[in-house]
């Protein structure tokens, strides 16, 4: 692969964090779903693919619990910035391995090495080593992580501004966020309408539920997807229950989701 033109194809996949981990059991790893989906995703090796998931339960509980969001201000930040580190890594591990063993050709690589910011914002990415990934027709895994920070020290950087981000730089044809859900909904609960198309004028009619997750949950999934859109990538949210659907998503053919419109 060489220069923009290859890249001109890329599709980034994101996982989120309820799709490769439990909600309950400790945060125990999906293996199950993601080997599904990684098996799907062998049908689009002809692709350059960048994947980047979510921290899942575990992750998310660490974090929280030493506030390692808000950098060195937190009392006991620093102490928690190398546990959810390591939380990062051992969760990345293993969803590269089952990705892997499914017959995806695939390489995990720390967030942590890649990505600087200011204030929770990137403002550096490291791409030397996805590209070269990319360049020897591998996919490179990424997760939402703890990154250093210019004026906080360290902070948390969701999988979803990860996602983002790369697709923005790097001129990504098309990003898919794979949830355990259809897609995005008016409202949370029973008797809620699935919305094939949202943008953000029709987003002030939109309510969240409310899911205990230190980089914002749906909310903020739909706002940084909205960004993605709104530069001209095609975005979409589907069901990864379904791997199906996430195929027929990256590679852009009518499917039961919602299109993120800019």
């Amino acid at each position: 692969m060489e220069g923009g033109a290859a890249l001109a194809r890329l599709l980034v996949l994101k996982l989120g964090g309820s799709l490769v981990t439990e909600k309950r059991m400790g945060g125990a790893v999906r293996v199950e779903v993601l080997r599904r989906i990684g098996e799907a995703l062998t049908k689009i090796l002809d692709r350059p693919l960048i994947i980047v998931h979510g921290g899942g339960g575990r992750v998310h509980e660490v974090a929280g619990e030493y506030q390692v969001a808000l950098g060195s201000a937190s009392p006991r930040g620093v102490e928690g910035f190398v546990k959810t580190s390591i939380e990062t890594r051992r969760l990345n591990l293993q969803v590269t391995e089952i990705l892997s063993e499914s017959g995806l050709r695939c390489i995990g690589l720390p967030s942590t090495a890649v990505f600087q910011t200011r204030r929770g914002k990137i403002v550096t990415a490291g791409l030397d080593p996805i590209l070269a990934a990319l360049d020897q027709g591998l996919a490179p895994v990424l997760t939402g992580d703890v990154v250093f920070d210019r004026e906080l020290g360290f902070t948390v950087l969701s999988g979803d501004t990860i996602a983002v981000d790369l697709s923005l730089r790097l001129g990504a044809e098309r990003l898919v966020f794979a949830t355990d859900v259809d897609g995005i909904f008016e409202h949370p609960g029973e008797g809620a309408r699935l919305l094939r198309v949202l943008d953000r004028r029709a987003l002030s009619s939109v309510r969240f539920g409310d899911v205990g997750d230190v980089t914002g949950g749906m909310a903020s999934k739909v706002e940084e997807a909205l960004r993605a859109a709104e530069a001209g990538v095609e975005v979409y949210v589907v069901n990864g229950l379904e791997p199906s659907r996430v195929v027929d998503a990256l590679l852009g053919r009518e499917t039961i989701g919602t299109r993120i419109l800019g």
